[in-house]
């Protein structure tokens, strides 16, 4: 008798119907992986727009001194809007342990993408 090597036609299908299940949960994760990356690259664009708003700040600070140091809570020309973003901002005075000589100041930019800073600066 003479023995024969291969593949059964049941091993073959069944090779087959893995494969395909494998393919599409793979295509599957691709395609919402892909479906969500404009909204990471937003969100990033408004994270450095509400950073350099907030590196603008520090700027005023250090050339106004410490001291004399007054929050303004409009917007700077500096901190240019990229199409469809808004940028807002916000000031307050915050009392750390009974000492009121610290301003916060919180940075929001909004639109296509979501970001958020808030700044704690002391007048010392």
């Amino acid at each position: 008798m003479k023995k024969y090597e291969g593949f059964t036609l049941i091993e073959l299908i069944m090779f087959i119907v893995i494969t395909s299940i494998l393919a599409s949960a793979i295509l599957l994760s691709f395609v919402t992986v892909m479906s969500k990356t404009p909204l990471i690259l937003q969100n990033t664009i408004a994270s450095q727009t509400a950073q350099q708003c907030a590196e603008w700040f520090l700027g005023q600070r250090r050339v106004s001194g410490y001291s004399s140091f007054t929050c303004n809570a409009t917007v700077p020309t500096f901190c240019t809007t990229p199409a469809g973003y808004t940028i807002t901002s916000s000031c307050s005075t915050t009392t750390i342990a009974g000492d009121s000589n610290y301003e916060t100041i919180a940075i929001t930019v909004s639109g296509a993408g979501d970001a958020g800073l808030n700044l704690l600066l002391a007048k010392y």
